[in-house]
């Protein structure tokens, strides 16, 4: 199944807000995983699972913790789900 830019970003931001327990409203891609959002891998793999089922797509967590910013992610999910 094909997402569009749009709905990986929301997946994206609902998974982030669930695993560090805050409002997906109040997050934008230009955040910095560990900078602005103090990210740890347990709070990664839990957005890797999400991504996962969400997606339907294997997202490693190696891959996640490349990604600087999650507009970074956003591209690389991109093209995952093509």
């Amino acid at each position: 199944m094909a997402f569009t830019r749009e709905e990986i970003t929301d997946i994206l931001l609902e998974a982030v807000g669930k695993a560090i327990k805050r409002d997906p409203a109040t997050l934008t891609t230009d955040l910095k995983w560990v900078d602005d959002l103090s990210f740890r891998s347990v709070q990664g793999m839990k957005v890797c699972g999400l991504l996962n089922y969400r997606l339907k797509i294997t997202v490693p967590l190696t891959d996640l913790i490349k990604c600087e910013t999650l507009q970074d992610a956003v591209d690389m999910l991109e093209g995952m789900v093509q």
